[in-house]
């Protein structure tokens, strides 16, 4: 589990593979670990996900808003889109597919999502 890395500037990208990551440390207060005896899903994802979905970086802290995202998964959007993760993997990859092509006016950011479930 980790903080959200927002860099220096509004829309800066930051990569686990450049050295100012690693070089003071900082990242050791940032990477967070939690054993937990039922486990829904891990997700991670992109600000092209979280920016509409969370709108705010403090709403990532809220389990309101997850609650809302994984009823959102489950179908409870605009489009009726579902993601069955019952399904073989390659359904839920085209479903995972189709649910990320939503629409937010003013969010036009890539989206890039992995799921553990």
């Amino acid at each position: 589990m980790g903080s959200p890395d927002s860099g220096e500037f509004a829309g800066q990208t930051r990569f686990l593979t450049m050295s100012d990551i690693f070089a003071d440390g900082a990242y050791a207060n940032r990477v967070k670990f939690k054993i937990v005896e039922d486990l829904t899903a891990l997700i991670l994802m992109t600000d092209g996900i979280t920016d509409p979905k969370f709108q705010t970086d403090n709403n990532l802290n809220r389990i309101e808003k997850w609650n809302e995202l994984w009823e959102d998964l489950e179908g409870v959007n605009p489009d009726g889109l579902k993601i069955d993760f019952s399904q073989p993997a390659d359904v839920v990859e085209a479903e995972l597919m189709n649910w990320l092509d939503f629409w937010s006016p003013g969010n036009h950011d890539d989206r890039t999502i992995a799921i553990l479930y």
